[in-house]
């Protein structure tokens, strides 16, 4: 009898390990939101003699130091094919956070177009994307209304609200893909107006050069799933740089059935409890029977 209470503890003991083991495996990791942003510029910017060729240039730009992108591509809706040109300086195949990828475009146009080109990155398993608008105008000596030579890209934490609500933060990236520093660099939400002075202008000169990338925050309290469009505006060589970023956060109440992960945990915990009290009664068994002799 004793041989089988003990054979009994040892395996309870075994798949108490297992249980640990479990528990610690469904511990959530860090999950980094993917960021790419890009800019388009077209040259020239006009074609003020009529129908010409224009060459569109992107620049791809990974905002998240944490991981690498994959899978990059770049379409424009008036424009292709498009050629990478350079960018990937150790050759992996992945747009990492101190590269810049570029690539160009060239195409005839015959009348005032407005172009749209769409960046796309996956990282975690998350796709990525971001949008850059630019307008070429023909047959006019008129300047373009904007430029896409500057990013903006935006997370928020937490990434949903239960249904009562709460505060949330936003972080927005600002970075310049551009050759050129830009000035008068200003940041606005529609949905957060309290907005944080910026981080990163290494130099202190108040331009936003090539190699930095502008920090921002701002935190507000949302009651309801909200949609938000921060808009970032800077001037390069005397004309108006522009992008803007969307983003929703939904207010929502978790169903803890459908989340799996809560339901497997609780039964481990349980199973953890049970076979804690089952190895105390058996070595009160044990010790009592001794005593006993």
């Amino acid at each position: 009898m004793k041989k089988w209470l003990l054979f009994l503890l040892i395996l309870v003991l075994i798949f108490r390990a297992r249980v640990d083991n479990v528990l610690a495996q469904d511990t959530a990791s860090v999950l980094y939101i993917p960021l790419i942003g890009i800019t388009s510029v077209p040259s020239p910017l006009a074609l003020p003699k009529g129908p010409g060729n224009v060459t569109y240039k992107y620049a791809v730009k990974n905002f998240l130091q944490e991981v690498a992108l994959s899978d990059v591509q770049v379409v424009d809706d008036k424009c292709s094919p498009i050629k990478y040109v350079t960018g990937d300086d150790n050759n992996d195949s992945k747009l990492d956070y101190s590269e810049t990828w570029r690539y160009s475009c060239t195409t005839k146009l015959a009348v005032t177009t407005q172009n749209t080109a769409t960046a796309t990155g996956v990282a975690n398993a998350i796709t990525a994307t971001h949008n850059a608008y630019s307008t070429v105008i023909v047959g006019s000596k008129d300047l373009p209304p904007l430029v896409s030579i500057i990013n903006i890209t935006r997370v928020a934490y937490p990434l949903s609200l239960p249904a009562e609500g709460g505060k949330i933060t936003f972080t927005y990236r600002v970075n310049n893909p551009g050759i050129a520093p830009l000035s008068n660099v200003v940041v606005i939400d529609n949905k957060c107006s309290a907005m944080s002075g910026r981080l990163g202008d290494v130099n202190g000169n108040n331009l936003l050069d090539t190699n930095e990338v502008w920090i921002y925050t701002c935190t507000t309290t949302l009651t309801k799933t909200t949609t938000n469009t921060v808009t970032v505006t800077a001037i390069a060589n005397d004309l108006k740089a522009s992008d803007s970023y969307t983003i929703t956060v939904k207010v929502a109440t978790p169903k803890l059935p459908n989340t799996g992960v809560m339901s497997i945990s609780l039964k481990n915990i349980v199973w953890g409890i049970l076979s804690g009290i089952l190895i105390v009664l058996i070595l009160f068994y044990l010790l009592t029977r001794n005593k006993k002799k």
